[in-house]
């Protein structure tokens, strides 16, 4: 028998949708009613300025709390492309479901070359311990793809791509700075993302879970020997694509040369290897009743469920998105632009296009609110 997610307050009806994505788009529904906004900002830390951006929904207002997630972007990505193009307008979900949504900027260099052929690459410090092996060995082959190693972090090894930088403190600090500067719910935050991003959530969510209500790992985790158990125990979703090579959602090789830890390795080290974390029950939920998705939950009775959903027909891209858009996220919107003038300029996304996954992941935060 199927382990179902709770049905209450979820049920929305096609008009509301539409209403609420054409909100988004910048719109006036009503008189009375403040139009959703996303804002740019920086802060100080480690003696570097690091830049993030600030949505607000309609509905955020100075008398009350409201819930936040934090969305990591991937390898190469832009806070504002991830939004725009990777998942195709995360920010409908947000207003929908009333969150304040924060897309921090990772490190980046100019990699490439030739000056023509240079290109911003971005990333997150996701892995805790060197950058060639893991706990487990090595975390490539020995024909691995290799990736720029950015240059203030010395010699990447042959398996080395990620930034070197501290960027858990950079979260925590991100953390308190919204905490400070918001009406937020301090016990209604989460921590979400997607490919590199959904890496660098692994690892914060394991290593600053005093922070967090739950976490999201979409299309990628942690590579093995890095799976972790939350110091303080939480929810967690991850959803993959099942056609998925560049981060394979069991184990395998990638295409590009580097394992990444199976996703049931995750659970299982996220439930600290308890009985509960190798007794796994069939899930649904109203964002994917009727999709073509497999979740299982491990640990569904406590309060800290592992649900594992794989997309049969995905590979790697936001789930429920149609295809690839524009840049798949190598880009900025306006609003980034003039800090990275070497990106091209994002597609706007469609509002007219409903896609679970972004669904789903409000969903399930929205389930662990107050965690």
């Amino acid at each position: 028998m199927a382990r179902k997610f709770a049905a209450s307050g979820f049920t929305r009806f096609l008009a509301t949708r539409i209403l609420l994505a054409i909100v988004v788009a910048g719109c006036t529904s009503s008189g009375d009613r403040p139009e959703p906004v996303m804002t740019r900002h920086v802060l100080q830390h480690d003696g570097m300025e690091r830049e993030y951006f600030v949505f607000l929904p309609s509905a955020y207002s100075a008398s009350e709390d409201h819930p936040v997630a934090i969305f990591l972007h991937g390898y190469g990505g832009t806070a504002t492309g991830t939004e725009a193009e990777v998942t195709q307008g995360l920010n409908f979900y947000a207003e929908e479901y009333g969150y304040v949504v924060i897309y921090p900027q990772s490190t980046w260099f100019m990699a490439g070359e030739s000056r023509e052929a240079q290109w911003e690459a971005t990333s997150w410090n996701h892995i805790s311990d060197g950058f060639d092996k893991g706990p487990d060995g090595p975390i490539c082959s020995d024909d691995a793809a290799s990736y720029p190693c950015p240059p203030e972090c010395g010699s990447c090894g042959q398996c080395g791509w990620a930034s070197c930088h501290d960027d858990v403190g950079f979260l925590r600090a991100l953390v308190a700075t919204v905490s400070t500067a918001y009406n937020v719910d301090a016990d209604s935050f989460f921590v979400s993302g997607f490919s590199n991003g959904a890496q660098m959530a692994n690892r914060v969510a394991c290593e600053a879970s005093d922070l967090f209500a739950a976490a999201a790992l979409v299309g990628a985790r942690v590579e093995p020997g890095f799976e972790c158990t939350p110091t303080r125990r939480m929810p967690l979703l991850q959803i993959n694509g099942g056609k998925d090579d560049v981060v394979p959602h069991d184990g395998s090789r990638s295409s590009g040369g580097y394992f990444y830890a199976a996703t049931t390795s995750v659970s299982e080290h996220w439930n600290d290897n308890e009985e509960c974390a190798a007794e796994n029950e069939n899930w649904i939920a109203p964002a994917i009743d009727e999709i073509e998705v497999q979740c299982t939950v491990a640990c569904g009775d406590t309060d800290y469920p592992s649900v594992d959903c794989i997309w049969p027909q995905g590979n790697h891209r936001w789930p429920g998105t149609p295809g690839f858009r524009g840049s798949n996220g190598y880009c900025v919107t306006a609003l980034q632009a003039a800090s990275m003038p070497e990106q091209a300029i994002c597609i706007d996304p469609d509002p007219d296009v409903d896609i679970w996954g972004s669904r789903l992941m409000f969903e399930f935060f929205d389930e662990h609110r107050g965690n």
